[in-house]
Parts: C-alpha cells; sequence; structure tokens
C-alpha cells in the first residue's frame, strides 16, 4: 500500500523533534550546572544558542505562513480567472455532477436553451437531445451517460422553449472534482447553410438529368445510323462524346445520391435479396473492365444461399463503389477479393485488391465529399472525389460501420459491416 504525507505533517514533526532535543539539552546543562561540572560563563552561550534556535525556529514558521497565504492567494486568483471565463465565454458551457445532473452552466448556455438557471439546476440534457443518425446517436449518447470523454459530436437539441437546435457537443472528465464538462457549440446557422446547398444542388442536378438523358439518346441515334458509315476519326469523336456523357451522368447521379443523403430526403425501403445473386450482378457491370485490365476477381461466399433484408438502392451504391474504386486503382494483371460471412449477427462484406493503397497521412479525410489521394491523381483515374462519401453515409443509414486497411504501393481492404436485422 502507498502512503503521502503532507508537508505540514513533515513540519510539524520537526518543530516536535527540535522542541524534544532542546528539552533534553537544556534539562543536560541544568544537571552538569548543579554539579558544577561546567563553569557558569558557559552558560550565556549556552543561553545565546537557544536564543538563536529559538528565533530561526520563528522565523522559519513565518516564511512558511507567508508561504501557504502566497500559495492560497494564486488558488484563489485561479479560481476567480475560471469562474470569469467560465460565466463570460461565448461559448456555452454545462457542468453536470456525477449522476449527470446540471450543477451550473454560464450565461452563454442559458441563451442557447432558452431557460432561467434555477429551471436547469438539477436537470439532465439527455433526454433533450436527438439525432438521425440513430447509430452513432445511440454509442455517443451511452457514453454521454457513461461519463466518457466526446469530442465533436452533432447532436439536435430541443430548448425549453421546444426549439430545434444544432449543437456539437463535447464532455470533459475533471476526475479531481468529480464534475464533468459540457460545451455546446451552436451549429444551427452552419446547418441550415448546409442544406440549403443540398437543397439547391439536388434541384440543380434533376433539372440537369432531363437534358442530359435527351443528348444521351439523341448521340445513341446518331451513332447507330451512322456506324456503318464512320471514318476512323468519327468513331473516335463517338467514344470521346459517349465517354463524356457517361462521366456527366455518374457525376449527376452522386450529386443526386449527396443531396438526398445529407437532406434526410432518401426514403428506405427494405426488401430481401440473396446475397450471392445481388452481388454476382454487380460484378457484370465491371466484366468488361476486369477483362480489359485483365484482373483477377477473387469471389467467397459464405453462406451461398443468403437471405438479406435492405434497402437495394443503397446496398448498390455501397457495394458498386467500392468495388469501382478497387477496379480503378488496380494494375492490369493485379487481383481483386470480393467476399461476404455472416460474423456475430453482422452481414460483413469485404472488398479488397492489389492497387495503388492510400497514403497514410490522408487516411482522416478518406470518407470527405471531393477528396481524391494524391496517388489516386497521379495514377489518372477518373473519380468525382464523392463515391466514398457517399459509402460513407449509405452504411451509416443501414446502421453499419465501415473500416479500411491499406498500404501504399500494396492495396487496400474496404469492411463493411450491417446488422442481419433490420
Amino acid at each position: 500500500m502507498r502512503f503521502t504525507v503532507s508537508t505540514e505533517s513533515i513540519e510539524a514533526a520537526r518543530r516536535v523533534l527540535i522542541a524534544i532535543v532542546l528539552a533534553v539539552v537544556f534539562l543536560l546543562i541544568n544537571v552538569l550546572f548543579d554539579l558544577a561540572i561546567i563553569p557558569l560563563t558557559l552558560l550565556w552561550q549556552v543561553g545565546l544558542f537557544f536564543v538563536l534556535v529559538l528565533l530561526s525556529l520563528s522565523i522559519g514558521e513565518s516564511s512558511a505562513k507567508r508561504l501557504e497565504a502566497l500559495e492560497a492567494k494564486q488558488v484563489s486568483a485561479s479560481r476567480e480567472l475560471y469562474t470569469t471565463l467560465y460565466n463570460q465565454s461565448p461559448i456555452p458551457y454545462l457542468t453536470l455532477n456525477q449522476k449527470g445532473l446540471v450543477s451550473t452552466c454560464n450565461q452563454a448556455a442559458l441563451r442557447l436553451l432558452q431557460v432561467n438557471i434555477e429551471d436547469i439546476v438539477g436537470k439532465s440534457i439527455t433526454e433533450r437531445l436527438s439525432s438521425p443518425n440513430e447509430n452513432e446517436y445511440g454509442v455517443a449518447l451511452g457514453k454521454l451517460k457513461a461519463g466518457v470523454s466526446i469530442f465533436d459530436t452533432e447532436f439536435e437539441i430541443t430548448t425549453f422553449e421546444n426549439e430545434k437546435r444544432w449543437v456539437s457537443l463535447s464532455l470533459f472528465i475533471n476526475e479531481t472534482f468529480e464534475q464533468q464538462l459540457v460545451s455546446l457549440v451552436d451549429m444551427t446557422h452552419h446547418k441550415a447553410v448546409d442544406t440549403a446547398k443540398s437543397e439547391f444542388v439536388a434541384l440543380a442536378t434533376h433539372q440537369l438529368r432531363t437534358p442530359i438523358a435527351a443528348i444521351r439518346w439523341n448521340f445513341e441515334l446518331l451513332e447507330r445510323s451512322a456506324r456503318t458509315e464512320a471514318t476512323d476519326k468519327q468513331k473516335n469523336y463517338f467514344e470521346k462524346i459517349n465517354r463524356n456523357i457517361a462521366r456527366m451522368i455518374a457525376l449527376i447521379n452522386d450529386f443526386l445520391s449527396v443531396s438526398k443523403l445529407e437532406t434526410g430526403t432518401f426514403a428506405t425501403t427494405f426488401e430481401k435479396i440473396n446475397i450471392k445473386d445481388y452481388l454476382e450482378t454487380i460484378i457484370e457491370e465491371f466484366g468488361q473492365a476486369l477483362t480489359e485490365k485483365q484482373i483477377t476477381l477473387n469471389k467467397t461466399y459464405e453462406p451461398v444461399d443468403l437471405q438479406f433484408n435492405t434497402d437495394t438502392r443503397l446496398f448498390h451504391i455501397i457495394t458498386s463503389n467500392l468495388l469501382s474504386n478497387a477496379v480503378k486503382y488496380v494494375n492490369p494483371n493485379g487481383h481483386i477479393n470480393f467476399s461476404y460471412q455472416v460474423i456475430a449477427n453482422q452481414l460483413v462484406v469485404t472488398v479488397s485488391d492489389s492497387g495503388i493503397g492510400i497514403p497514410a497521412e490522408q487516411l482522416d479525410r478518406l470518407f470527405t465529399k471531393f477528396f481524391r489521394a494524391n496517388n489516386a491523381q497521379l495514377h489518372k483515374a477518373e473519380g468525382t472525389g464523392l463515391g466514398l462519401y457517399i459509402v460513407k453515409e449509405s452504411v451509416t443509414i443501414l446502421g453499419g460501420t465501415i473500416e479500411v486497411t491499406t498500404a501504399e504501393n500494396k492495396g487496400t481492404a474496404f469492411i463493411v459491416k450491417l446488422p442481419l436485422s433490420q
């Protein structure tokens, strides 16, 4: 067992020890003087010594008291500074006790929550939090209730006047004082701006689909009528036009998917599918590219006859985008592993490849919008930078998770885990 001794205890012991020593010495001198063993002239020297010792003890005690007073003053100043910063901060702060109930808060928090201090003290804020993402919400809420630190987690919070606001919540644990500090950064305006952007993109891309479809239809008619008489130069033009039309359609579809996912207008419809048969249709979409690059595709389906309840559009977004990336970033004669298995009541879909990999320093941006790794840009593979962002959002809506392991120039593996029961 480990014991700790305070400075005050050590100082008290030291004083007691000195007092005992002085008492013994003084008693001894008295005895010796009574026996006439020491001369009278030595007595005043010993007395002077005692006076000096006592004086030094007095000075030491006075210095210790001054030091203690200085430390107390510094602690008091630090507490006053903290209190001032806490109360005057523009960031809303709440202090919670061990039970997760509000013990105090600053003025910014009162303004954000539209409440008086007496109406919030002793209340829980977890019941006022919500999120459209039930999976991430459940995890974050569990951490909040358990008193585990969380950082920059988005919640929708209902004020005491029933107004909805978006906040970025962080929880900091103070074990010394057995308290929890919660910060609430108001993101309502930013969310409104993002929603407006997404709605504009949805409207613009929806309007673009009609003319692009007309262009494609007319191009196919033109190509069909001129196929037998077209020169090699004209055929090259046809290929360029067709390729760019396909790129425009893919870009429009990606933007439309992003806007639907972000605005919450992507209505999910679940149905049962045979996983093996469904994945085979995904593979057929990339048959030509696999053949042209002579890529070896290894498939592992366990169990082979598995029925899975899911939204087929979201599941298609996930699997087709991951397989598309693997095909794009694998060098000719490379290999891709495409598999699924059931682990702990989860469907685990894995797409791994022997491609160019992803630089380790860029992994934290992998699932963000418009991100493309440096080596992917040098690889000259076409892409919008939206695919993995859409995949991540789709996986989240289905209540799953996605992980990635990668090494530059050695390959990448994406592992998607989806609950079997929907």
